[in-house]
């Protein structure tokens, strides 16, 4: 069975190098662990990542590596909150929700958006007064 596991794990592991950038983060960790897994998810970085590609509510994995009196562990968060600084392990999103933002942010802007990112003229009819400026000259 854990043969069958690792097997699973392997197959399914992500180049870490094809996730989009920032999706992978060194010598961070996060809090609110779903699941712990030790044993194969923990051999790796991409181990991890394919345990939580494996597991549909994991927004976000954890991995540490071995330290002394503690095997190397994969841990999976349901949510992608804020990571803190841990020396040695890495932490990143679940490969379905980085691909996610990754297509977000490679899609096109809306016209709602390019009209609220395009700096409206001043209508001739319209007097300037300097009074209405904000101080410093905005």
């Amino acid at each position: 069975m854990i043969a069958v596991f690792a097997l699973m794990l392997q197959t399914a592991a992500p180049d870490p190098t094809a996730l989009p950038p920032g999706a992978l983060t060194p010598d961070h960790a996060r809090r609110g662990v779903l699941i712990r897994l030790d044993g194969a998810a923990a051999q790796s970085v991409e181990a991890c990542i394919s345990a939580c590609a494996l597991n549909e509510p994991c927004q976000a994995w954890t991995w540490r590596p071995t330290q002394i009196g503690r095997a190397a562990r994969c841990e999976l968060h349901p949510i992608a909150g804020p990571s803190q600084y841990a020396p040695g392990a890495v932490t990143g999103l679940s490969p379905e929700l980085a691909a996610r933002i990754e297509a977000g942010a490679e899609r096109a802007p809306s016209a709602r958006e390019r009209a609220a990112l395009t700096p409206q003229p001043r209508q001739a009819d319209t007097p300037y007064h300097a009074e209405n400026e904000l101080a410093g000259g905005g």
